[in-house]
């Protein structure tokens, strides 16, 4: 523990190296920790002490990682008993301090704490080297036979593996963060990073930066090349295109990071702002010019998305936010390859967009979202076979907001299990209420995505809200799409095969879209093919449009599985679709999305009219 003759305590033969460890573990002056003090009152109990210390022996004082029976928390290391059991192989044992010319006319011998018996076990590090000790004190004379001593060792050596286990934690902890600052391929700041430069940045204007402007650069055209050439030549098209980024944007002070997998991002804060819109157009043109990889010639499309005054975004999260989403935009609406954000036309969009992030998830918490539900009908006589629930909002602020920006922005935000988990509740609970007012129920479908089916945890969810709720599996259909099959379809098979088995339905949503492999259709256990809206809108119009839907019609029929058209608008896109043995339609052209009471109203309706009119196939669109 504390204290040794007033001489000074002896240094170890390789001091300075051990002091250096010491140092580098990281231990010295950190608050007191449970796994420590869990330890020294163990041994208090044990040894029936009232001292027990767990030391560390420093250059000029002993510190006490944890402490029982004192309330000192260091002394100097010229009085430690303890500095005089680092000379020790195990352990330093005084049975009787007033017998020991060395510590006889000590003062913590002779005055408080009245030192009589000392047992420091040796605490080491990997290395061998000595850290400190695990002591125990008495202020009476006592024996300490070979079986105490082993007992003690024991201790110190949990003692050990507790800072052993605390320095590989440092260790992992250190290479994790590196990880987040500097992509491991490029060697370019990470999103992360990015994000705390762009704030760094702004904190810094006007004092030390003349301007602060931002960009993305979308390298989409890489995964083609990988689809159509290799990994080796997608990797070559990035690392040139690095090069070419840097190049064309000589003149600025800039910090260049990866903020995805085929995203660059750059902060520009040192240069001529006028020569910035000049300069993101020539980018844009660099990098759409033809590479040499793997020994072919490539070419990558890229688009570049920019601002020249990126505090016209809104802070360092709304930037980066504003970059990704509209380069995601861009891609969905094959837009143009060079965008400016910080103009009049650009900003109330983005201005609109950082609102939605910042009040999606009070809207989640405070239950102000809401549920509709859309009816699916039999195309031959409309009779209703179920719905599908789809998202509404309506903010006192932003009106009506649709409900692929509640989906987007709550995934962003990280709020996309919550919401999902949301939308099943109250899927299962409206089901039951319907249940308890005696209507004969259907199937209700809700849209999921490919990685929350590809987590046990969601199955786990489905479950048990059936479970809890009484209600069969057949009155829940997952929709995915298409679309989010093509990285991974493997990684959803055994959730739906599970959830099959519950009873619950499969919809491929939005076929068409998503370029997947047919042999999806085969491999994985879907029950039912939704063609995506925007082949509907065009059939009546365009022949090969009306082609193609006759062809995924067929495809779905050959391969047994009911197909649905969504987006259903005009008489005329019925009579073609049922023209094609489409089996189901949803769309205005029968009802829009409704409220739950209306929901149920439409449940009632239709269970008179069959009661009244069983085999009734007359109906148009929208008599029911």
């Amino acid at each position: 523990m504390v204290n040794a003759p007033r001489a000074g305590a002896p240094d170890h033969d390789d001091e300075t190296r051990r002091l250096d460890e010491l140092q580098r573990l990281g231990l010295m002056d950190t608050p007191p920790e449970k796994r420590f003090d869990d330890i020294t009152r163990l041994t208090a109990r044990v040894f029936d002490v009232p001292i027990v210390l767990i030391t560390l022996i420093d250059r000029h004082r002993q510190w006490f990682k944890s402490r029982f029976g004192l309330d000192t928390c260091e002394t100097s290391r010229d009085n430690a008993f303890c500095a005089h059991a680092l000379l020790k192989r195990q352990m330093l044992v005084i049975e009787d301090t007033a017998s020991d010319p060395r510590f006889r006319d000590h003062p913590l011998v002779t005055d408080t704490p009245y030192i009589r018996f000392y047992a420091g076990a040796v605490i080491r590090m990997a290395s061998g080297l000595p850290l400190g000790t695990l002591c125990v004190i008495d202020r009476h004379p006592r024996r300490f036979d070979v079986h105490q001593r082993e007992i003690l060792l024991d201790l110190a050596r949990l003692v050990e593996n507790e800072i052993g286990d605390d320095v590989i934690t440092r260790l992992e902890r250190a290479r994790a963060e590196i990880g987040t600052q500097f992509d491991p391929q490029t060697r370019l700041a990470t999103q992360q990073r990015f994000q705390q430069l762009i704030q760094a940045r702004l904190a810094a204007l006007p004092e030390t930066a003349t301007f602060c402007g931002v960009a993305a650069i979308d390298l989409y055209g890489m995964r083609a090349v990988r689809t159509r050439f290799s990994l080796q030549a997608s990797n070559e098209v990035l690392m040139r295109g690095i090069a070419r980024v840097e190049k064309a944007l000589d003149g600025f002070v800039f910090d260049l990071a990866r903020i995805d997998d085929q995203r660059l991002g750059v902060l520009l804060y040192q240069g001529d702002p006028a020569r910035m819109a000049e300069t993101m157009a020539t980018l844009a043109e660099t990098l759409r010019a033809p590479y040499i990889a793997a020994g072919k010639t490539v070419t990558a499309a890229a688009r570049v998305v920019w601002a020249q005054d990126a505090t016209q975004l809104g802070h360092a999260d709304d930037i980066l936010s504003a970059l990704q989403h509209t380069c995601r935009r861009l891609h969905n609406e094959r837009g143009d390859v060079l965008l400016r954000l910080d103009t009049p036309a650009s900003l109330p969009r983005l201005t609109r967009r950082n609102l939605l992030r910042r009040r999606t998830a009070s809207a989640l918490a405070e239950d102000r979202f809401r549920l509709h539900y859309q009816p699916q009908v039999a195309i031959h006589g409309y009779r209703l076979k179920g719905f599908e629930a789809l998202l509404r909002w309506h903010d006192s602020e932003l009106g009506q907001v649709s409900p692929q920006d509640i989906v987007d922005i709550s995934e962003e935000i990280d709020l996309g299990d919550q919401l999902d988990t949301w939308v099943l509740q109250t899927v299962t609970q409206q089901l039951a209420t319907w249940r308890d007012r005696g209507h004969s129920l259907l199937p209700v479908s809700v849209n999921v995505s490919q990685e929350q089916l590809a987590r046990p945890a969601f199955v786990d969810l489905i479950d048990s809200l059936l479970t809890r709720h009484r209600l069969p599996g057949r009155l829940l259909n997952l929709e995915v799409l298409e679309r989010s099959l093509i990285d991974d379809p493997e990684a959803i098979i055994d959730s739906m095969q599970r959830l099959k088995r519950r009873g619950v339905g499969f919809a491929i949503d939005d076929f068409g879209t998503g370029y997947s492999s047919l042999s999806y259709l085969t491999r994985i256990p879907f029950d039912t093919l939704k063609i995506d809206k925007s082949f509907i809108d065009r059939i009546c119009d365009e022949p090969r449009v009306a082609s193609l839907v006759h062809s995924i019609v067929s495809l779905g029929r050959d391969a047994g599985m009911q197909v649905v058209a969504e987006g259903v608008e005009s008489v005329a896109q019925v009579t073609l679709l049922r023209d094609f043995h489409c089996h189901s339609i949803q769309g205005h052209v029968f009802s829009i999305a409704l409220t739950p009471p209306h929901a149920e109203a439409l449940l009632t309706a239709t269970a008179r009219k069959r009661r009244h009119f069983p085999s009734d196939s007359s109906s148009s669109p929208g008599s029911v």
